[in-house]
């Protein structure tokens, strides 16, 4: 059925819509001035233009979503996969792959990265910018590292925030709903000379997910409190300053994050008794939290010389400092500092895994025997190993204080020179470098420093009325990995001033993060108690081979973009084949840590998206994407939905009164089906120059009854409403 409704829906009003949009542009006499996008090139280029595809969520979208985060904004935008770990930990991935990482997307806030050097990821939970403080969130849909290097491989997310100038005044906003939503927000902008500045202050709340698929509640609850304050000045009649500083605090809880070697028997006892046994009875009850501490902070400034109109000049710089701290203290058998399960780790990592089966029970010696059938001397050891476990069994486990405290810096600085060389040609190029560093003594044995230096150009030609061509390469040279060349080809055919088909052509990379390639993940024992330990080694280790390569990327694409200025309406249609080689797909464990280049995917397929300001009142959005694709690991398989895609209605009534109704579905992310159903009712009271309140009421409804992307990921109620009250003067 899901898979029916977007399909025709697509295809008619999509397909259907190209030849009526070109008899209706014979009307329009010259080129129709439309929006700009700012992200796909480094150029201010209207959409028709772009190198590839782009979804602009405008501030009228991100108000009528009524999101109180991005991520759950970005399904809005075509062929992006939206997934959850817990309630306070989301992936966004394009085009899917893995359901638990997200590796190869680009994610910049006002042009400054929130990708994570140390893990590849984006904390979009601890991104200090408020939803209240985002203008517009533009998406580049395709592979962009000719623009920004390697780590936008797939696409990049530009967030741009407002400009004081246009926030004058002050806002405070209040958010109470289930799940435990308290939200609270406040901002002044003021004018102080020839400087705009705004202070925003926010926090936020809920618990997340409320049980797991065993009834049992959900340990996921989230609070942040962050502060943002932004500013532009202008220095003279060419010359101007955007600045801001920021920083953010908060907590993520997480359950207890260790796996014991050998865990509590009960839970594999048929009646959940709790055996006799001294160990089992200590490991039984040792479930202590292990709760994420996260601060962020940053500051940034971009200076802009215009040097004439045709000429500019733009230096950027920025620092960010991240923290996620998290320490508890563990518990489990003596043997996981023993020499003989040591050895037997070095040997073969799956080895000590069957020794985990075997502690378990869900392994019988014979079994066990078995498995070690190659490496005899070994089992030996193995036997020792079970000898040292029983031997405590009546005494007790041995614990320890486990820090998992991650800290990672960025400093960045570049330069960029746009140029209208002609009416023909015009140009940006620049360099930057960066320096990152990670620290952390139990996932890197201390620190890790990187630098990367990057060149990049595009060029725009426009021989013929009718035609555009793009070329564009970004040099990059990493400290840790070695350089790279990333090229993009594009031409255009403008069949009307506001209508082009596409042609693309591009290659990207993404480098190893530095867990990926340089990590020294053990443990090391501090504040011991409980039986003496052998060693002061623990049997694991998680450790980068330093040699991994880059991933690799061709994609090609043509599409159609199309705006008809009369009657409101725009296109943009694109169908993509994407392979990615040298993928890197292991999941970021210490026990079974194997990274390699070993893999490949490739996606094909269409997108779709549709905008249409049907009247004066009324503005309708339509998404979706077809995507056909191949991946040699499971794990790339698992957040990749064939057919997905979104309906939005919006509409302003009289009295100030304004409602959005929003569809979003996905026929598979891990293999569970998504439908869910928003709707957004707001009302503006005294609506002046001076003040103005708005409350709103924004309800969620779930169309399906599965858990979201996993199975323990439920709620009690298919049903998420909050409410906010929003007071401006």
């Amino acid at each position: 059925m899901f898979k029916f409704r977007f399909r025709v829906i697509s295809a008619v009003f999509g397909l259907g819509m190209v030849q009526p949009a070109l008899a209706m542009e014979d009307l329009v006499l010259g080129r129709v001035e439309l929006p700009t996008v700012l992200s796909a090139t480094r150029l201010k280029q209207a959409p028709a233009e772009v190198p590839g595809s782009m979804t602009v969520l405008d501030r009228q979208l991100i108000r009528a979503s009524g999101a109180r985060d991005i991520p759950e904004l970005l399904r809005l935008v075509p062929g992006m996969k939206i997934g959850y770990h817990l309630g306070n930990k989301s992936n966004v991935n394009y085009h899917g792959t893995n359901v638990t990482e997200a590796r190869r997307l680009q994610v910049l806030v006002d042009g400054r990265s929130v990708y994570r050097p140390g893990l590849a990821t984006v904390d979009w939970t601890d991104i200090p910018l408020a939803m209240e403080d985002i203008e517009r969130i533009e998406v580049f849909r395709g592979p962009n590292t000719a623009a920004y290097g390697a780590n936008a491989l797939m696409g990049v997310i530009n967030i741009i925030s407002r400009d004081p100038r246009s926030t004058l005044g002050t806002r405070l906003k209040i958010t109470t709903g289930n799940r435990g939503v308290q939200d609270l927000y406040g901002s002044h902008g003021t004018e102080v000379g020839n400087t705009h500045l705004r202070l925003s202050i926010f926090a936020k709340e809920d618990t997340g997910f409320d049980i797991d698929d065993y009834d049992r509640e959900f340990r996921d609850d989230r609070r942040l409190n962050a502060f943002n304050l932004a500013g532009n000045t202008q220095l003279n009649g060419s010359q101007s300053l955007n600045w801001q500083v920021g920083a953010k605090e908060g907590t993520n809880q997480e359950d207890y994050d260790y796996e014991p070697m050998a865990p509590d028997q009960s839970l594999y006892n048929e009646d959940g008794s709790v055996p006799d046994f001294a160990y089992d009875r200590q490991i039984h009850a040792h479930y202590p939290p292990s709760d994420t501490s996260a601060r962020d902070l940053f500051a940034s400034a971009r200076w802009t010389n215009d040097l004439s109109p045709t000429h500019s000049l733009q230096i950027k710089t920025y620092v960010q400092h991240m923290e996620r701290l998290r320490d508890w203290r563990a518990c489990d058998s003596p043997v996981v500092f023993s020499p003989e399960l040591k050895a037997i780790f070095e040997v073969d990592p799956r080895l000590a895994r069957r020794m985990n089966n075997y502690f378990r029970g869900e392994r019988a010696i014979e079994v066990l025997e078995r498995d070690f059938r190659n490496q005899p001397g070994l089992f030996e050891q193995a036997q020792a190993v079970i000898a040292q476990h029983n031997a405590i069994r009546d005494i007790g486990p041995t614990c320890w204080d486990l820090g998992q405290n991650l800290r990672e810096s960025r400093f960045e600085v570049e330069i960029q020179d746009t140029l209208q060389l002609s009416d023909s040609l015009r140009s940006v190029f620049g360099s930057n470098v960066r320096y990152d560093r990670v620290a952390s003594d139990t996932l890197f044995g201390g620190t890790v420093d990187n630098q990367t230096l990057q060149v990049f150009g595009n060029l725009e030609f426009r021989p013929h009325e009718r035609w555009l061509l793009h070329a564009a390469g970004l040099w990059e040279d990493d400290q840790l990995i070695g350089d790279s060349f990333s090229p993009r080809l594009a031409v255009h055919f403008f069949l009307h001033p506001n209508h082009s088909l596409r042609a693309v052509y591009s290659e990207a990379v993404r480098s190893p993060d530095m867990y990926e390639n340089n990590a020294y993940w053990t443990y090391t024992p501090t504040n011991l108690s409980g039986p003496p330990i052998a060693s002061d080694e623990y049997y694991a280790l998680a450790q980068g081979p330093g040699d991994l390569e880059q991933e690799r990327m061709r994609s090609r694409e043509i599409g159609y973009n199309g705006h008809i200025h009369q009657i409101g309406l725009s296109i943009d249609i694109k169908a993509f084949y994407d392979e990615i080689s040298n993928m890197m797909s292991e999941p970021l464990q210490i026990k079974s840590f194997i990274p390699n280049n070993d893999n490949f995917a490739r996606f094909t397929g269409a997108e779709t998206q549709i905008d249409w300001q049907a009247t004066r009142r009324d503005r309708l959005r339509l998404t979706y994407a077809y995507i056909d694709f191949v991946a040699t690991r499971s794990l790339d398989q698992r957040l990749t939905a064939r057919n997905s895609g979104s309906a939005a209605w919006l509409r302003q009534w009289p009295a100030g009164i304004e409602s959005s109704l929003i569809y979003y579905g996905a026929d598979k992310l891990n293999e569970r089906r998504f439908e869910r159903l928003d709707s957004r009712l707001a009302k503006r009271f005294g609506s002046t120059n001076r003040a103005s309140m708005e409350i709103a009421l924004t309800w969620q409804h779930r169309l399906d009854d599965e858990g979201l992307t996993w199975p323990e990921n439920i709620h009690n109620t298919r049903n998420h409403y909050y409410l906010s009250a929003e007071l401006s003067f």
